[in-house]
């Protein structure tokens, strides 16, 4: 944009940059000097009246200014003032640097961690919980309208057409809305509730997990039938990483039948709590390539084949401990054995810490081989990933694989009979 057409000032706040420019109006970079902190100022730009001798860029900015205005939320884009200035409407809202959405992550090349994409829909939930509360459904939830901040913050913006429960008036009235992320019934132009937001989010939900919507098609009413009528395809087969416990919250907010699907965002908010303390503890999301990659750095695996690694891969499940749980105790009627893969673990018997295990180290070989109870219990020095096996090796491992693990496990007790041979020698002087 020439920079001559930019005003030095709208209302009192002077005009710093442009930020963006869309079909409704411009978004300038301000600068709040009576409280000296930057805004961001939304102007309407195509002002011509239709028929009602209204434009619909101005009721689009009434309607935003009354609905988000009303709203205070951490994750809600705050709008501090709404005006006009000679005839022209303009909004005052919370500048956010970068202007990032999360639409930016919404491809397979740049999608967020999973805990990530977790915590971010998490946040919007809760902020559409509140709006609810407030009367306020907003309708057009897509990544394009949940902004992101530097320090990891999701903030929904964008209640252009948003709609204040049990108000008539200035109601922006119509088929509007993003038909990728849009609700069956608000596909089908019925009446709306908050659950179709929330319907709306899982689609967002499911995006960023997978790098491609849940509903796509070629043409329009080719999607609204995808829409309507069919299930996406699960996620665990888009993207085998995500785990099936994550898939059943998105499954439960992109549920046709109202019946099925989660009542209010507060209830999306309880269960993602719950399943970001499983993840915790839940298999580390890692793709093969990245696990076989990993385990050829770690001394127990190094002399491992390639095919030989994607066999274990199948079999063994990645998980993150944070310092001082039990990986397991004395007594403990298991059989696995386990290499740490980051981190560190110490080993005590009968409350006596013995050693201490780093990177690349076994550790439970022994009740694998002989499949008795635990003599010895481990616990997680600090936060630590370790790589568990529970499956006797001779019901998953080719032939090579059971004579490289065997391998193994002997280079492992020859080191520790070693090493035990040496502190009694020490003991003994």
């Amino acid at each position: 944009m020439n920079q001559d057409n930019i005003p030095a000032k709208i209302g009192k706040y002077d005009i710093v940059d442009v930020l963006g420019k869309g079909s409704m109006g411009l978004v300038y970079k301000g600068h709040d000097a009576y409280v000296d902190r930057a805004v961001a100022i939304k102007v309407a730009t195509n002002t011509d009246a239709e028929d009602d001798g209204e434009s619909m860029a101005k009721r689009m900015f009434v309607n935003e200014a009354r609905s988000a205005g009303r709203l205070d939320h951490p994750n809600i884009l705050k709008v501090y003032e709404a005006g006009e200035v000679q005839g022209t409407p303009y909004m005052v809202m919370e500048f956010i640097n970068g202007g990032d959405t999360l639409r930016t992550y919404c491809k397979p090349e740049t999608r967020l961690p999973l805990k990530t994409v977790v915590k971010l829909i998490r946040q919007s939930a809760d902020a559409l919980d509140y709006a609810h509360s407030q009367g306020v459904l907003h309708r057009d939830i897509k990544p394009a309208n949940i902004m992101l901040t530097e320090s990891g913050v999701a903030k929904l913006g964008d209640f252009g057409i948003a709609r204040r429960m049990g108000v008539d008036q200035t109601q922006i009235i119509g088929w509007f809305g993003s038909p990728l992320y849009m609700s069956p019934e608000q596909a089908q132009d019925k009446e709306l509730t908050p659950q179709s937001d929330l319907f709306s989010l899982g689609s967002v939900f499911y995006e960023m997990l997978a790098g491609t919507p849940p509903f796509a098609a070629k043409g329009l009413s080719s999607l609204i039938q995808k829409v309507v009528c069919e299930e996406p395809p699960p996620l665990t087969e888009v993207c085998p990483e995500v785990p099936d416990i994550v898939w059943r919250v998105v499954k439960k907010m992109l549920t046709k039948d109202l019946a099925g699907r989660y009542k209010t965002g507060h209830e999306i908010v309880q269960d993602l709590d719950k399943l970001l303390e499983a993840l915790e503890r839940s298999p580390v999301m890692l793709s093969e390539d990245e696990k076989i990659a990993r385990m050829k750095d770690l001394a127990f695996f190094s002399a491992f084949s390639r095919n030989e690694l994607k066999e274990v891969c199948k079999v063994a499940t990645w998980r993150n401990y944070i310092g001082g749980e039990a990986v397991f105790s004395e007594g403990d009627k298991e059989r696995a054995f386990y290499v740490l893969a980051e981190g560190s673990v110490s080993v005590s018997i009968n409350g006596t810490r013995i050693r201490d295990l780093d990177a690349g180290e076994c550790f439970g070989e022994m009740e694998y081989l002989s499949n008795t109870g635990r003599t010895a219990s481990v616990v997680a020095n600090r936060d630590a990933t370790i790589i568990k096996v529970d499956r006797d090796f001779k019901e998953w491992a080719s032939l090579p694989g059971q004579v490289r693990l065997n391998r193994a496990f002997q280079e492992v007790l020859i080191e520790r009979l070693q090493a035990t041979s040496k502190a009694l020698a020490r003991a003994l002087r």
